[in-house]
């Protein structure tokens, strides 16, 4: 018998099947990390508030704002808020906007902005979540509301690392 065929069943109408070893294309192996990423990014912001579509947050602006699609286009397009797509939607972390202004938090702009240059969207939530030696080990996400010029720093850390 030959290493590349397995001999079937005599009932079966084929002689021989091919098996061939199970390989995951470097597109699996993307995706897999990706979703993996995803759902870490899901579990993290659900504490403040979660992870919402930009239809949510246009819902939200329609009473303050006669331009809601415009105004939170400016904000994604300015690095006001970060953004990522997931299965066909735009979601944005809620913890980044004042909701009772439903305006982007200036301390969570100026983190986005420092990190932009370095890192992409996707990155910079990611970046939130991570625990940070810069911040005593704790995740900026955590720290952002209670020491916010610690977390601007550390992402001017990270953005110099990174360009280095």
């Amino acid at each position: 018998m030959h290493d590349s065929a397995v001999l079937a069943s005599d009932n079966s109408p084929h002689r021989f099947e091919r098996r061939l070893p199970a390989r995951s294309s470097a597109a699996a192996l993307l995706q897999a990390a990706q979703t993996h990423q995803y759902r870490e990014m899901e579990h993290a912001f659900r504490a403040t508030g979660g992870l919402v579509s930009s239809d949510d947050i246009v819902s939200l602006l329609m009473s303050r704002t006669d331009q809601p699609i415009s105004r939170l286009a400016r904000w994604i397009v300015n690095h006001d808020v970060i953004s990522f797509q997931w299965q066909s939607r735009t979601l944005l972390p809620l913890f980044q906007f004042d909701l009772f202004t439903v305006t982007p938090h200036l301390s969570v702009t100026a983190v986005i902005r420092e990190l932009i240059p370095a890192l992409s969207d996707w990155e910079t939530c990611l970046w939130f979540l991570a625990p940070n030696a810069w911040l005593g080990d704790t995740s900026p996400l955590d720290s952002i509301l209670l020491d916010a010029p610690a977390v601007v720093d550390a992402a001017r850390g990270e953005r110099f690392l990174l360009r280095g």
